[in-house]
């Protein structure tokens, strides 16, 4: 009865292991679609209503459905603070600090740095084309993530399911 439960506990960690993984990929495709969502949130605002940056921000920090909303809140609070940092700082800050907590790799956070340095500075069209590039850069990490997601993710759960169970197999 010792060893069932051993054999079972063994196992399942490790299919925890993979599954956690998987999760990691499914997680990052989350983020960068929510990203590529609140990009387009925020060129339409930019275009149609010439609503200000920080208001924008605190729509999408209002946003609970988002998986997102969790970057930007901080940020939001950081913009309603007067503390002389510019929008780019702490639209970096936000970034760099809470982008890997939402799924963000690097190279996405990289991204949408690059971006904080035409946000709220620059004329509407500017701005829209910064975005317009962000998003087609980030759609390219999308499809990376996805692909990878559909690989990977799989092979990790199989992997560490068969580890726990090659294991077992050496223990008993």
């Amino acid at each position: 009865m010792l060893k069932i439960m051993g054999v079972l506990l063994v196992i399942g960690s490790f299919t925890g292991i993979g599954v956690t993984q998987r999760q990691q990929f499914r997680r990052r495709v989350i983020a960068l679609g929510d990203m590529l969502s609140a990009l387009d949130l925020i060129s339409a605002e930019l275009s149609f209503h010439l609503t200000s940056i920080p208001d924008i921000v605190a729509k999408l920090a209002a946003d609970s459905r988002s998986s997102i909303s969790e970057l930007f809140q901080p940020m939001q609070q950081m913009m309603q603070h007067d503390d002389g940092l510019s929008l780019t700082f702490k639209w970096m800050k936000a970034m760099r600090e809470y982008g890997t907590s939402v799924g963000l790799k690097e190279e996405d956070i990289l991204i949408l740095c690059d971006l904080s340095e035409f946000i709220g500075k620059y004329d509407v069209q500017a701005q829209l084309n910064s975005i317009s590039y962000a998003k087609t850069r980030l759609t390219r990490q999308l499809d990376i993530a996805s692909t990878e997601m559909k690989s990977k993710g799989n092979v990790y759960r199989t992997c560490c399911v068969a580890a726990g169970i090659l294991l077992v197999l050496i223990l008993i």
